[in-house]
């Protein structure tokens, strides 16, 4: 059989070079028998593993696309092609992860935000008066500072005082007022009240001018004051006096008046130098020795200076923003 195998017509049939009387004459070899029908198959198998058909496919895109087309667009509408279809899927792609990326941006940097502090600060021999975002109304007073963060009255109101203020705080039940400054805080839904705690100071002062006040240290709340009470706090030995002061006397300095109340010279000297913006120098002898009581509102460094020589037998220098004080006696 294997040598009445026909294998220059096959070579020349895979080759695709067969004339027509050669592929009748093949035919007619195959159907001779099954086992040349075996020996077609098992050739063509070698032949296409040895020798890969080199011709490319040159399919007609136009009339297949228009195929295509005809499948999956509905009839008499324009047919976007694909490639212009995965653009815009792309596109869209794109912007979404652009806004996805811009908004964890915007919220991170909102978080930021929130957690930054606002900080008023009111230099020496000036006053001012600021409004919170709640409506609150607070008077800084000289050389004092105020700050609180960006999310003040969202869930509660915490401000943080360093010096002295005068609080008016707008009612809301639903929301503290905190006041943090030094050891004793303050807090409060609604009241008035002035707060005095000057780094300097050997004391820290509250003192209710409207409503209630609570007060509270690390440990908790101590006590509820009402108006006319003053709690005042002594930084050295941490013990806390609770009595009854005047607060149209404690609270004039917001009303640009300076009261002084048998003031003891070391404590009013503070006072002065916050007040007119100045450092004052007092003779040692004079230290421990001299109570004041006057009254200042629009009188100048020079006019108290010479309220005070009256009362007592001293001198001054005054050089620019430093002023000396020389006892006489």
């Amino acid at each position: 059989m294997e040598q009445n195998t026909p294998w220059h017509i096959i070579d020349k049939y895979f080759k695709n070079q067969t004339t027509p009387e050669e592929i009748a004459e093949l035919n007619s070899w195959i159907k001779e028998d099954k086992a040349n029908e075996k020996l077609m198959s098992e050739a063509f198998n070698v032949y296409t593993v040895t020798n890969p058909i080199q011709q490319p496919l040159r399919p007609d895109m136009g009339k297949a696309w228009q195929k295509i087309n005809q499948k999956i667009s509905p009839p008499n509408k324009p047919v976007i092609q694909l490639f212009t279809k995965i653009k815009y899927v792309a596109a869209i792609a794109i912007l979404l992860v652009a806004f996805s990326v811009f908004w964890f941006i915007l919220n991170l940097g909102k978080d930021q935000l929130l957690q930054q502090y606002t900080e008023i600060v009111t230099p020496l021999g000036q006053k001012s008066m600021i409004v919170l975002p709640d409506s609150s109304f607070v008077w800084l007073n000289s050389g004092s500072s105020l700050k609180y963060k960006g999310n003040f009255n969202l869930n509660e109101r915490e401000v943080i005082l360093n010096g002295e203020a005068y609080f008016e705080v707008h009612k809301n039940k639903s929301k503290k007022f905190r006041v943090k400054t030094g050891i004793l805080n303050v807090v409060v839904y609604g009241t008035a009240f002035n707060i005095k705690n000057n780094p300097d100071d050997s004391f820290q002062e509250i003192t209710v001018s409207e409503g209630k006040v609570g007060i509270s240290d690390k440990t908790g709340e101590l006590k509820q004051l009402i108006k006319g009470d003053q709690a005042t706090l002594n930084k050295k030995s941490n013990k806390i006096e609770f009595t009854h002061n005047s607060p149209e006397v404690v609270c004039a300095w917001k009303n640009n008046e300076l009261i002084f109340d048998n003031t003891p010279l070391e404590e009013a000297i503070k006072y002065l130098e916050r007040w007119y913006g100045v450092n004052i120098a007092i003779d040692k002898k004079m230290k421990g020795k001299h109570n004041y009581t006057f009254r200042i509102k629009t009188e100048s460094l020079r006019e108290m200076l010479e309220m005070m020589k009256i009362m007592t037998p001293l001198e001054y220098e005054i050089n620019g923003k430093d002023v000396k004080i020389f006892y006489m006696n």
